[in-house]
């Protein structure tokens, strides 16, 4: 059977060319067009228009992600085992994509009957948050292990996470970035956009259109390597074959660090990403246009940090690479919050050269904030990567395949301190003081508080988590070394098969 294994994983690997990665990074726009407009704006829809407190809706945000956490790894067992003409992956994509579609655009949409008190509206955001992450989960993990399978080459794989979170973030531009310049337009009378339900319902209705048409995209332009997968070995069905592979996975040693590095990194990067949209509404006070330019701003950046990640690896290796990246994150935003916390910069402060207007703070806000998304843009493709390499580490060992599983305990971790920023998140804004609803300004207190929060929160949660990545054993000399003494799997370059002499 092990023999077996090895001839149709070297099927199943075929070319993985530049034109095939992006085509696979289309699955990650609907992913971004989905869930960075959940992570960006259901806080401020719920708060701001719909009146919910952010005690209530960070709880609700919590609970979804954390379900979110739990169920990755039992889909993760489910996509490994699971015996079809169509392949272990691709069904599920297909199903799970359009189902987190459906359930997206109801989170926008809802029914006046939820909006009576807040009591059922709390509900109706954690009813709907459960079904949207559960039909994420049942796309995201297969189509995560469907990358790991499609590239197999050290770089290759870092290369591969890059172009796909690049892309991902280049939706994340001209979908949530762009939002605050197409839906979200203050008026001239003062009513700021996010206090209208309206603009938020247009937004989500674009993009479920878009988020669809990816799907599609994705599902026909890697049809190529789906796999008959009823001969596979596999580990077997079940709770105790599904016990034995989260068991196995828990003692891998090699893994471990990056698991407690992603949930460090991930909490950090949840709690920035939500309160930043506070900071732009409340302390920078920008408009729609200001608005694109600062949350695009981010995109860029981390879309920037996904490309250069490859280039990082091949100088310094990933976990040289990811240090690095921490250190940049923390230093950007260390800077940004010295200019504007004692009062140097203010957000009204500007330079006029030739008779031009130039809004310092603005561009120093957007430069420096950029550049901290630039490191965060670094770490989390190579983290991907690292758990492509650990799991070929566990095939080559016992020759199954658990890039299901694997990438399913990634996107656990993953989930786990999404969820614990997203709880974070709700409850700090009530800690400074900040009052729901949208009808009065924050006071000066509670916007300085918002300022500090947003601005250092990240970076010193990535200190702690640089300290667990410092673990991470293995090398590319380790990856080979492994495979010539178990005599199984060659790391092969990612425009090659994967080479067997088992």
């Amino acid at each position: 059977m092990v023999k077996k294994m090895h001839k149709l994983n070297t099927t199943y690997n075929k070319l993985c060319p530049l034109r095939t990665m992006i085509s696979y990074a289309t699955g990650d726009c609907a992913v971004s067009l989905v869930m960075n407009s959940v992570f960006g704006f259901a806080m401020l829809y719920y708060t701001d228009a719909l009146g919910l407190k952010p005690s209530l809706a960070g709880f609700a945000m919590f609970i979804a992600s954390l379900w979110d956490a739990v169920s990755a790894p039992i889909m993760g067992h489910i996509t490994d085992n699971t015996r079809s003409r169509f392949g272990r992956r691709h069904p599920f994509i297909l199903l799970g994509g359009i189902g987190m579609i459906v359930c997206f655009y109801f989170v926008w949409v809802v029914p006046s009957p939820f909006k009576e008190s807040m009591t059922v509206l709390f509900w109706y955001l954690v009813v709907m948050n459960l079904l949207l992450r559960t039909f994420c989960t049942i796309f995201s993990v297969p189509f995560t292990a469907l990358g790991f399978e499609m590239c197999t080459d050290y770089i290759g794989r870092t290369k591969l996470q890059g172009v796909r979170t690049a892309i991902g973030m280049l939706a994340n531009f001209f979908g949530p970035a762009l939002s605050w310049s197409i839906f979200f337009r203050n008026n001239n009378e003062g009513f700021r956009a996010t206090n209208n339900s309206d603009n938020f319902i247009h937004m989500g209705t674009a993009f479920s259109i878009f988020a669809f048409l990816f799907i599609l995209i994705v599902c026909i332009s890697t049809f190529r390597y789906m796999m008959d997968s009823r001969e596979l070995n596999t580990s077997g069905k079940g709770l105790k074959a599904f016990y034995m592979d989260m068991k196995e996975i828990a003692l891998d040693k090699f893994p471990r660090g990056v698991f407690a590095f992603l949930f460090f990194v991930v909490l950090g990067i949840t709690l920035t990403s939500t309160l930043q949209m506070y900071l732009y509404e409340h302390y920078m006070k920008l408009e729609g246009m200001q608005k694109t330019f600062a949350h695009g701003g981010t995109m860029i950046g981390m879309a920037l940090g996904a490309a250069a990640a490859a280039r990082l690896t091949k100088l310094f290796d990933k976990k040289k690479s990811i240090v690095i990246a921490v250190i940049w994150s923390v230093f950007c935003n260390v800077v940004l919050a010295v200019l504007l916390l004692p009062g140097w910069l203010k957000p009204n402060h500007t330079f006029i050269f030739s008779g031009i207007i130039i809004p310092i703070v603005f561009i120093a806000f957007v430069f420096f904030h950029s550049a901290y998304w630039f490191g965060n843009g670094i770490m989390l493709p190579i983290s991907l990567s690292m758990m492509a390499d650990v799991s070929e580490i566990n095939e080559a060992r016992t020759g199954i395949n658990k890039d299901g599983s694997y990438s399913a305990v990634y996107s656990f971790v993953s989930g786990l301190g999404g969820s614990v920023g997203a709880l974070f998140s709700g409850y700090a804004l009530t800690m400074i003081g900040f009052m729901a609803g949208g009808t009065q300004p924050q006071s000066s207190y509670v916007v300085w508080r918002l300022c500090a929060l947003t601005l250092l929160a990240g970076p010193f949660i990535s200190m702690i988590a640089l300290i667990f990545i410092m673990k991470y054993p293995v090398t590319k000399s380790l990856l080979n070394s492994i495979a010539n003494k178990k005599g199984s799997i060659t790391f092969g370059s990612c425009d090659q098969p994967i080479k067997t002499d088992v």
